[in-house]
């Protein structure tokens, strides 16, 4: 089984300058994924794709430039509706449901020129329940949750991009584990409607990729505003930050970081080591209570729907978290706006922050999907994140650090992210150093 030949960026070059077309696209895509040996897709509809394919080719040249996507393949996670796939949200409940109409984010997507290959499978109602999506690095380790496939079909070559959504680490995470690019942006920047929603107030959109120049694309697409990724134009302020939680590293990825770090200190690529983050270890915690009191709000339909269908974990984690009092909700609310501001002043200071995005490589099983314990606070901040391949473990498996922007700044932290991507210091085979 072999890969989708080239990046997003060299996908859509390719088809305008016609030495290939949408159809022989959509058929590598397909053969790319094969019988699905890591088991990422939960619909695929290969006539489907087909007749998207001969749909594009019929598009006129002024056109056809016109879109950012223009002939790229990319995958959408199951709790985003599509109205040509099924949508379960990783549930029994909603087997065979098909939604009237495509997420704000797909209609984007297919009005950019993209391929909408297929739905990828995400953990149940996109909480830790695992699925059986394999790791293509290692079938033996977990790939990461919730979106597990997104991940999983970028990693292992079937699409250069694909959709997944974040309440806590659902995209840094698996991103991080399966050894590609995540990227979850400012609360708002790309539309949720069409999204099955976890927590009111913490849910986003994000994108998997393998390269920074990669997410530019779909970032265009989803926004309209044509940010195509540079290195920035002038050095970017980048810092590190341990965060309090260092120790819960693995220690292992604690030493493969600290390697990565002193070598980034010595090109000059770090201009601190040792960023405060005021207020990051009280809005991890705040997040958990906030993301566990409005999932069991959220979800409280299927409850009561059909209990029999929900997993045993995540029925007992519902039960609990609606016993969760209005005051406790409050009081972590409270916390998060007390806090929120000084965290986002100190993360002003720099074009990104880079902190772990895991406590370590993939865990072995597939029963876990791993803490996403680096990733709390920054949801709840709503800043946007990058995870990016930099670093190996001993054994070489990937260790993902993510460069995280002050709320609103994504387009100064795609720019910083581009520029470490281009330092070239241990990126692992597979992730584009450059573009």
């Amino acid at each position: 089984m072999g890969a989708v030949s080239g990046s997003a960026v060299d996908i859509r070059a390719a088809v305008l300058d016609r030495s290939r077309t949408p159809l022989v696209i959509a058929e590598e895509v397909l053969a790319a994924i094969g019988d699905d040996e890591f088991r990422a897709w939960s619909a695929l509809d290969a006539d489907g794709l087909r007749r998207q394919a001969l749909t594009l080719e019929s598009v006129a040249e002024p056109e056809r430039r016109r879109r950012p996507l223009f002939g790229v393949p990319v995958a959408i996670k199951d709790n985003i509706d599509t109205a040509d796939f099924d949508t379960a949200y990783g549930s029994s409940i909603y087997a065979g449901h098909r939604p009237a109409a495509d997420a704000v984010v797909v209609a984007q997507l297919r009005a950019a020129g993209a391929l909408i290959v297929g739905k990828t499978k995400c953990t149940e109602f996109a909480w830790m329940t695992a699925t059986d999506t394999r790791n293509p690095l290692d079938p033996t380790r977990t790939p990461g949750g919730s979106s597990s496939g997104s991940a999983v079909a970028v990693a292992a070559g079937h699409v250069p991009l694909a959709l997944g959504t974040q309440t806590a680490g659902s995209v840094n995470r698996p991103a991080s584990y399966c050894g590609v690019l995540g990227y979850t942006p400012s609360a708002g920047l790309y539309d949720r409607t069409g999204m099955k929603l976890m927590s009111e107030t913490l849910d986003s959109v994000g994108v998997f990729g393998r390269s920074t120049v990669d997410l530019g694309l779909v970032d265009e697409a989803l926004t309209g505003v044509g940010r195509r990724v540079g290195a920035a134009s002038r050095t970017p302020r980048v810092g590190f930050a341990p965060t309090p939680f260092w120790p819960r590293l693995d220690e292992d990825a604690a030493t493969s970081i600290e390697t990565w770090v002193e070598g980034a200190c010595g090109i000059g690529l770090l201009t601190a080591t040792d960023v405060d983050l005021p207020g990051y270890e009280s809005l991890a915690v705040a997040h958990e209570t906030i993301q566990r009191y409005e999932s069991a709000r959220s979800l409280g339909p299927e409850v009561a729907r059909a209990p029999e269908l929900l997993s045993y974990p995540l029925r007992a984690t519902l039960l609990a978290a609606g016993r969760i009092p209005r005051r406790v909700y409050d009081r972590a609310r409270a916390e998060a706006l007390v806090y929120a501001p000084a965290l986002a002043a100190a993360l002003g200071k720099y074009d990104g922050v880079i902190v772990p995005s895991t406590t370590g490589v993939a865990p072995r099983g597939l029963d876990f999907t791993g803490d996403p314990l680096f990733c709390r606070a920054w949801t709840l901040l709503h800043a946007p994140a990058i995870s990016l391949p930099l670093v190996r473990s001993a054994a070489g498996l990937p260790v993902g650090l993510q460069i995280v922007g002050r709320p609103g700044g994504d387009a100064d932290l795609l720019a910083a992210a581009e520029t470490v991507c281009l330092a070239g210091l241990s990126l692992p085979d597979g992730a584009d150093a450059s573009m």
